[in-house]
């Protein structure tokens, strides 16, 4: 008996990490006042050419399209696309489709997990939770320190099996309003929501004594 418990303990604390990994995410992806902050503070307008309305327009479209849970045709509004360009965004469009698939399985465990502290008032996978989520910020952090750069070209070789993320300007002239820092500030983001449910997951383990 005790070993099933420690196995589920296991599972449900995965659970949760990947639940609030994921959840940060899609925090941010839909953290648009983020890239309009840095719209005026990166001072995109001057170094891509476009107007404000423009890049608000053309940046509420890539997100709406690579969140939308239909299958749409990817035509950016003022934009030209390359077939490899318009490849990319139909590739991140899946990997955020997999990411809800992840989100809804891990929400659904998580709440088995919840009934299990409630039941044996047991809340000490919320220990756990709390100091995984926040090795992953400090870990990161470390990284994007020493070279955010390969950290960012690292990642997309590892998430995609082609270079199409590679844009040429000429052809797909969207990538002159996604500079590289705006990407950085996002992982930012990610990383203070992780902080954030790490301290929730303090409190809550904090606040309910365990056996």
């Amino acid at each position: 008996m005790e070993k099933l418990k420690l196995s589920f303990k296991f599972i449900f604390i995965n659970s949760f990490i990947l639940f609030f990994i994921i959840l940060s995410i899609k925090l941010t992806v839909s953290l648009k006042p983020l890239y309009y902050f840095d719209i005026n503070y990166l001072n995109i307008p001057e170094d891509s050419g476009f107007n404000t309305n423009d890049i608000k327009l053309n940046y509420n479209y890539l997100i709406n399209f690579i969140t939308s849970k239909n299958n749409i045709n990817f035509n950016i509004p003022t934009l030209s696309s390359s077939p490899e360009g318009k490849i990319h965004f139909y590739e991140v469009k899946t990997l955020f489709t997999k990411i809800d698939y992840l989100f809804y399985i891990t929400s659904f465990i998580s709440l088995i997990g919840i009934y299990y502290c409630i039941k044996f008032k047991d809340f000490s996978i919320f220990k756990h939770v709390s100091r995984t989520l926040l090795l992953i910020p400090i870990l990161l952090i470390i990284i994007f320190f020493i070279n955010f750069h390969n950290a960012f070209n690292i990642f997309h070789k590892l998430l995609f099996n082609n270079n199409y993320w590679i844009f040429d300007i000429n052809k797909d002239p969207v990538i002159k309003m996604l500079p590289e820092r705006f990407f950085l500030h996002c992982a930012m983001a990610i990383n203070i929501f992780i902080i954030i449910f790490s301290l929730i997951s303090t409190i809550i383990y904090k606040k309910n004594p365990n056996i």
